[in-house]
């Protein structure tokens, strides 16, 4: 009986490990999905800032030119 119980409980601490070694490497693949994702998005709002300040300057630079600049570059 002690030998049956001993395997049994061998048998579900082996089990568990295999689990836990399954669950690390799947959350070890997660964080770096979650770190690539992370740095595209600082990307795009690295490019979102840049293409919003080109636009401002663009109107700035509209803003400023006169009628007869404008006819120039038409």
């Amino acid at each position: 009986m002690k030998k049956l119980l001993f395997i049994v409980m061998i048998l579900t601490l082996s089990s568990c490990m295999v689990s836990q070694k399954a669950f690390d490497e799947k959350c070890c693949k997660m964080e770096a999905q979650i770190q690539e994702l992370e740095s595209r998005c600082n990307g795009m709002d690295m490019k979102e800032q840049i293409l919003r300040q080109a636009i401002h300057d663009l109107q700035t630079k509209k803003d400023t030119l006169t009628d007869e600049e404008i006819k120039k570059l038409f």
